[in-house]
């Protein structure tokens, strides 16, 4: 059962973002996946459940309502890597 609810309909704001080429065919495979969901859909959704999950995110939010141009004040590590990352170790650990 595919993660990411249905469709909404509402016309999307259109942005451009650029992905490495693994992450990208994973992107179209998952919509694949999720019943031949768009591109868009699929990415809406991961980021929806990504600031749903984010609590400390969600706390900047609320002490930094919307317009505010504030940057957070510590940049926190994250758990795991980015794509690029494990990509770089991927070929790192391939090579030795």
């Amino acid at each position: 059962m595919p993660l990411i609810e249905a469709e909404d309909k509402r016309k999307p704001e259109e942005i451009q973002i650029k992905l490495h080429p693994d992450l990208a065919a994973e992107l179209r495979e998952y919509g694949r996946y999720a019943g031949g969901s768009s591109l868009h859909h699929i990415v809406s959704g991961a980021l929806k459940r990504l600031f749903d999950a984010d609590r400390e995110f969600k706390q900047w939010r609320k002490d930094n309502p919307a317009g505010a141009t504030q940057v957070p004040a510590k940049n926190r590590q994250r758990r795991g890597k980015s794509s690029a990352e494990l990509a770089d170790s991927t070929v790192a650990k391939t090579a030795a």
